[in-house]
């Protein structure tokens, strides 16, 4: 098995993205309001090894685009720039295969947090139903950390997209980072509830 093969997400990755984007188990209703949901994950009591960073999830009901054109936006690397005033520089650094790519982001964070960076593997399932494409943090050797910004680690991060009519879909951002720095885990995970409406 060659390497690129063994760090390819599979339908095991997938499915258990769906089922985490889909489960309300373990799950607290942090903000419901105009069809907007933003979710955080309790850990069962029966786990002994937590991560002290919370995943996240938001919930959208959309009612003016398809699925798949909410898929082909968040694919499109170019056009992220009409629609995410964060984003300070994104590019593709190589294709993995015909579902699958490396690519860096960098955006902007509030006053006074320097703001930060993430290279990683994104893959992309499509199904009759439903749209997935997860991401998780890689290193690549042509482009480790920079000095200027704080490199963040993506764990799992992806969105699901199910279509409710022509025109219509319910859309699923999932996040379990790390945004690094020195932010004490209690800011980021309470930041994250209340920045996570305005994504």
């Amino acid at each position: 098995m060659s390497l690129r093969s063994s760090i390819l997400p599979d339908e095991a990755v997938f499915a258990d993205f769906r089922k985490q984007c889909l489960s309300t188990d373990n799950w607290v209703n942090k903000y419901d309001n105009n069809g907007m949901q933003v979710w955080v994950e309790v850990p069962a009591k029966k786990e002994t090894h937590v991560s002290k960073i919370h995943k996240i999830k938001c919930k959208m009901t959309i009612k003016d685009v398809s699925a798949a054109t909410m898929y082909d936006v968040l694919l499109d690397g170019q056009y992220r720039k009409e629609w995410d005033p964060a984003m300070l520089e994104s590019f593709d650094i190589a294709r993995l295969s015909a579902n699958a790519d490396v690519g860096y982001y960098s955006w902007l964070c509030p006053k006074p947090i320097m703001n930060r960076d993430v290279v990683s593997l994104r893959s992309w399932q499509v199904m009759d139903d439903e749209y997935i494409i997860v991401n998780f943090s890689v290193k690549h050797p042509k482009y480790p950390p920079r000095s200027n910004l704080v490199r963040a680690i993506s764990i799992l991060t992806g969105y699901l997209i199910k279509p409710t009519g022509p025109n219509s879909c319910t859309f699923i951002y999932l996040s379990h980072a790390d945004p690094k720095g020195s932010l004490p885990k209690v800011v980021v995970n309470k930041a994250s509830q209340v920045l996570a409406p305005r994504v």
